[in-house]
């Protein structure tokens, strides 16, 4: 994979790092406290993003290092290659529906179903090419506009409920219209997606920390 791909799953891993570049690309460059006022982020994890995308050379600081204040931002060449190759990917998502026995994390499919078979709807794992997805129930006639799916064919859905860190990955949590979707960034290129019923009384966070401790076992 070449360094601007490896870039855009580096940026699409993470959704402060996705939010500041969207931002630097369409209305950089930005102060700091822009990006934070403009993308709804929290100064703090705006800095943290800015810092870990100039190691990877996507984002650039247009001011002398020592400069303390009025310190301004913007997208490397590579960082827009990066950032264009995202979006163009996030529209071309190459997506299989497959049986427990093929799903990349078998042992979390059988995790859910133990679980969760009254709640849970489907489950999705993406590798920044394709996505497989496998459904609890009956496969619906569309699955390309399955609620799972559309986490990655598009710039990403509203209706965000919270989203945070468990030990080792970010998540972000959104309430559609009938179902609650769950979106974990494993690392730099791998996601999974899973999508609950919407009125399932399940603790988001517990549900996430479950997760995390099916995935590491």
């Amino acid at each position: 994979m070449t360094d601007t791909w490896d870039a855009a799953g580096f940026v699409a891993s993470s959704r402060y790092r996705l939010a500041v570049c969207e931002y630097l690309s369409d209305d950089g460059p930005g102060l700091p406290s822009e990006i934070s006022s403009h993308t709804d982020l929290a100064q703090p994890h705006v800095s943290r993003a800015l810092s870990e995308l100039r190691e990877r050379e996507v984002v650039e600081l247009l001011v002398p290092e020592s400069q303390q204040k009025g310190r301004l931002y913007d997208l490397t060449d590579a960082g827009r290659v990066a950032l264009n190759r995202l979006a163009h990917g996030r529209n071309a998502v190459d997506v299989e529906v497959v049986g427990r026995d093929d799903f990349p994390h078998d042992d979390l499919v059988e995790f859910l179903e133990s679980g969760y078979s009254s709640v849970v709807q489907a489950v999705a794992a993406y590798d920044g090419d394709a996505a497989s997805v496998h459904f609890f129930e009956d496969e619906p006639a569309d699955h390309q506009a399955s609620p799972v799916v559309r986490l990655w064919t598009t710039t990403g859905p509203d209706g965000e409920l919270t989203s945070g860190a468990t030990g080792k990955h970010e998540f972000t949590v959104y309430g559609l219209e009938n179902v609650t979707l769950v979106d974990l960034a494993l690392d730099e290129h791998s996601r999974l997606g899973i999508s609950l019923d919407d009125d399932a009384d399940v603790s988001v966070r517990s549900f996430v920390d479950a997760i995390e401790g099916c995935l590491q076992n």
